[in-house]
């Protein structure tokens, strides 16, 4: 039987073991290990040092694990971990990370499901001041264009989170998601419409209605020439 060969991450890459990085290694594994402990505070040190050691921007593997936890079930630990990939993302002074940082990240955000848009959204709802790191992110993945249109009209969904799907979809610019948003307005102007010739029907949703105004500003900025 041939043996199958599996493709592995590196801890650094090559020209930064060169430059003298080998000497990080346990230091970096150690805080690695950290990041998965059940304890809140143990995760949050650990990454304290994983970013004293500027890890995720030289290390693949770090980068992959952090994208793990953007998930993690402390709110707190996921937005920093949002703000520490995101940041990967966004050129410093127009030096960005080595290219194979960015892929394996890239892979991972490639086959970001519901439950992961999810998780972010509800960073964005915790705190505004990660946008710019969630808008990044999303952007590495064209899908995740489509999940967050799902999120959009699931009813079901909390209003809240259905207006940050809303927003990421103009933010990051997904203009394939154009016809659904016309749609949710006529369907949420029927519904207003109906009401007011009926007044005797069930009321409709008055928080579902607030959509309106985020869903005609972003519908502007993805018909924007």
């Amino acid at each position: 039987m041939s043996e199958v060969l599996l493709p592995q991450i590196a801890l650094f890459e090559d020209e930064n073991i060169a430059s003298g990085m080998t000497e990080l290694f346990p230091a970096v594994w150690q805080a690695l290990e950290g990041i998965a402990s059940p304890r809140a505070a143990d995760r949050h040190r650990n990454l304290d040092r994983l970013l004293e050691l500027d890890a995720p921007r030289f290390s693949p593997l770090v980068a992959y694990v952090l994208a793990t936890r953007l998930i993690d079930p402390d709110i707190k630990f996921r937005k920093r971990v949002v703000q520490a990939l995101g940041d990967l993302l966004i050129p410093i002074m127009g030096e960005r990370p080595p290219e194979s940082v960015r892929g394996h990240l890239k892979g991972h955000c490639s086959v970001m499901g519901r439950g992961t848009v999810l998780a972010v959204l509800e960073v964005a709802e915790f705190d505004a001041s990660a946008n710019s790191q969630i808008a990044a992110l999303f952007n590495m993945c064209s899908h995740v264009g489509s999940v967050l249109v799902e999120v959009m009209m699931e009813r079901r969904i909390s209003v809240s989170l259905r207006r940050q799907a809303i927003n990421f979809i103009g933010q990051v610019g997904f203009i394939d998601a154009i016809p659904q948003l016309e749609r949710l307005i006529e369907r949420l102007e029927s519904r207003s419409n109906g009401q007011r010739r009926m007044p005797f029907a069930p009321p409709s949703d008055p928080d579902e209605a607030s959509l309106l105004t985020g869903i005609q500003t972003t519908l502007t900025m993805l018909k924007e020439p």
